[in-house]
């Protein structure tokens, strides 16, 4: 790898790993803002749920306006936001400051993502691609498990502002390295954004992630009865007639229809929603093993690091194994180790031996079909000029698995009494109803895994893709 290429890949792998590890490092310091800035417990969901919002509705338009306006000054553009609104939240005394602070920095991070993928696709020649961007989706997966336990060291140690300041270190030395990147816009007449798609598109991903968060599987009929749930979700559906007008109109829409009409890409599509789903059913690994270790609350975070140096080590190895295999066997196998680490976690986990063993076949499994096989994928099947947007798309039904992942999952450990869990202070009884909870959750986590699975089996790639 010449020392161009390899700038490049560290340049974009320091923007992955700020934004990925800002999606979970949030979550551990939810209960000192609520005391600190004295906010109401109804309104902390908003400082997780604000950032998801919009990070997924900056996906698409900040993917597009990469193509468009050039993929260095739209990243450079993101981390910047990301860091201002990174030092807006961590100042903030008030939960608006905060909020508005999350908005931005998802609003800056949302096409960080997207554009790394399309940089490094793009930059590296095709026998090295999958390489490169296994070094994205291990980074990716590393930052985003460990988030949690960066969050509840900071919040520990220091402050919670700090899981906010941390970041602008981070980005200063992004953003001094991204200038040396070479310019790579191509455009010579001045480019138009889809404004009318892209507030169309916009209303529709916040109508269904709102819906779908909303919806609890426990209560799933009364749940959906509610305002804030089928309403919200009957939008997100009317919006597909207008979306599909306006693109069909739009002389370079923001959403190319014509993607829906491969059979690849809509199976990339679905698959990355699968994939959301399944990096959710491990966000339950570290409760789980303070059940089944007898841990103290807490602890199972450490536990955590099993998974995330499995899929950290396993995300890279992923991508050389694209390179040789191609991207459709790469899918399977990743999708057949999951399935195997839930069934161990179903059927086999006991102690640390089998939870290892669930841990490190679920693990190897993430990081082979987080992203890797998928943006490989796309960046086949769609023209270089599209790759910000198309691979945007691969990321925001990722985030819609995100979201119906807690969905499908959590109402298995609720209904299981998983509240009255007070560390190893719990009678047998009790510990074995929630165990099985957690077992009947991996059990469906076994089942979004085999659907993913099959829908591997019936990826068509072209001779190139799996020959390379």
């Amino acid at each position: 790898m010449d020392k161009k290429l390899r700038f490049i890949l560290i340049t974009f792998l320091l923007g992955v790993f700020l934004g990925a590890l800002d999606s979970g490092i949030v979550s551990p310091a939810l209960t000192t803002l609520i005391e600190d800035l004295g906010i109401d417990l109804k309104w902390t969901v908003w400082v997780v749920t604000i950032y998801t919002l919009v990070y997924a509705v900056s996906m698409p338009i900040v993917g597009k306006l990469a193509d468009l306006f050039g993929r260095k000054r739209i990243f450079l553009a993101g981390i910047t936001l990301f860091a201002l609104g990174s030092l807006l939240a961590g100042l903030s005394q008030s939960l608006p400051v905060l909020l508005a602070g999350r908005a931005i920095q998802a609003l800056g991070g949302g096409g960080i993502i997207p554009i790394a993928n399309a940089v490094i696709g793009s930059s590296f020649p095709k026998e090295k691609r999958g390489m490169a961007l296994g070094l994205v989706g291990a980074m990716f997966g590393v930052a985003t498990i460990l988030g949690p336990n960066v969050g509840g060291f900071f919040v520990a140690q220091l402050s919670w502002r700090w899981i906010f300041f941390i970041n602008l270190p981070i980005a200063v030395v992004i953003i001094i390295m991204g200038l040396k990147l070479p310019d790579d816009r191509t455009e010579s007449k001045k480019p138009t954004l889809d404004w009318g798609g892209a507030l169309v598109l916009s209303f529709l991903i916040v109508s269904l992630l709102l819906g779908l968060t909303n919806l609890e599987t426990s209560e799933f009929l009364q749940s959906i009865q509610s305002l804030l749930v089928w309403p919200l979700l009957l939008i997100s559906l009317v919006l597909i007639y207008p979306l599909i007008k306006v693109e069909k109109a739009a002389a370079d829409p923001i959403l190319k229809l014509s993607y829906f009409t491969d059979r690849n890409i809509v199976l990339a599509l679905f698959i990355s929603t699968i994939t959301g789903i399944g990096i959710i059913s491990m966000i339950f690994v570290p409760s789980f093993s303070e059940i089944i270790l007898s841990l103290s609350r807490g602890q199972g975070g450490y536990v955590m690091t099993i998974l995330a140096v499995a899929s950290g080590f396993a995300a890279p190895i992923g991508g050389v194994l694209l390179d040789k295999w191609g991207a459709k066997q790469v899918v399977l196998l990743g999708f057949s180790l999951s399935l195997l680490g839930s069934l161990v976690f179903t059927y086999l986990a006991d102690g640390w031996l089998t939870l290892s063993l669930g841990m490190v076949l679920s693990g190897v499994g993430i990081g082979f079909t987080m992203g890797t096989p998928l943006n490989y994928i796309i960046l086949e099947l769609t023209p270089d000029r599209e790759a910000g947007a198309a691979l945007s798309l691969v990321s925001t039904f990722r985030s819609v698995g995100t979201s119906l992942g807690p969905v499908i999952l959590a109402g298995f450990i609720a209904t299981s009494g998983s509240s009255t869990f007070s560390g190893s202070k719990i009678t047998d009884g009790v510990r074995d109803m929630i165990l099985s909870g957690y077992e009947h959750m991996y059990l469906a986590a076994s089942v979004i895994f085999l659907t993913g699975l099959i829908l591997g089996v019936f990826l068509k790639m072209p001779a190139k893709a799996s020959q390379s």
